[in-house]
């Protein structure tokens, strides 16, 4: 499987895939089923605080002051929310909306906003469970992926806005699950029925992150 528009290639993605999803050990265990199957409120269009909390699934620290920024950051988040339209999935999400997706990041630009103790990584934590096809996961392991002067280059010498990054990454993912689709429908056979469903997005997440993990 080639990603990162080309640039990197993943021999061992259904074995990586089953490792996250298969059952683990104490100590040992990925963030799936309980980030992914996680139920707050049961609506993918309205945020509430208990969706803030999802990312300590994934690993990132949600502490007292971090949790006091993104509650003042919700209803900027909400409102790019709203914009999305619904059961769109990146894959075939056009211009327009890859745009939309990419503008829900412009609270950490706004200069007006106080308490930067967040990340771009962290927004798309709290929101990526509300349109998991849609807004792509990401961190540092991801960042690095698919930094390459072919598919996300380096930030230019005067820096770039989240929104900027943001533009790149999701239309570099957009561009690897169009041209991975049918091994992605095919690795969707992994996902256990009796857990959370995995969108084609996640699984690109699950695949990138443990490849840079190993």
């Amino acid at each position: 499987m080639k990603l990162a528009m080309g640039t990197r290639e993943v021999f061992d993605a259904e074995s990586l895939l089953e490792e996250y999803l298969g059952p683990r050990k104490r100590g040992l265990r990925y963030a799936y089923p309980y980030y992914d199957g996680l139920v707050t409120n049961g609506d993918p269009d309205l945020l509430c605080t208990g969706d803030l909390l999802a990312p300590a699934l994934l690993g990132v620290g949600v502490d007292v002051d971090r949790l006091h920024t993104l509650t003042a950051l919700m209803p900027l988040l909400q409102r790019a929310l709203d914009k999305l339209p619904p059961g769109i999935e990146l894959i075939e999400a056009d211009d327009v909306t890859l745009d939309l997706v990419a503008a829900l990041y412009d609270p950490l630009d706004d200069p007006d906003v106080s308490d930067r103790d967040v990340k771009g990584s962290l927004i798309a934590k709290v929101l990526h469970r509300k349109r998991p096809a849609l807004v792509p996961l990401f961190d540092s392991k991801v960042r690095i992926f698919y930094q390459h002067e072919n598919c996300v280059p380096a930030a230019p010498k005067d820096g770039r806005s989240w929104r900027q990054y943001m533009e790149l990454l999701v239309r570099a993912m957009q561009f690897d699950l169009r041209e991975n689709a049918e091994e992605f429908r095919r690795l969707a056979n992994l996902v256990p029925t009796v857990g959370p469903g995995v969108s084609s997005l996640r699984m690109l997440d699950i695949v990138v992150w443990m490849s840079s993990a190993v």
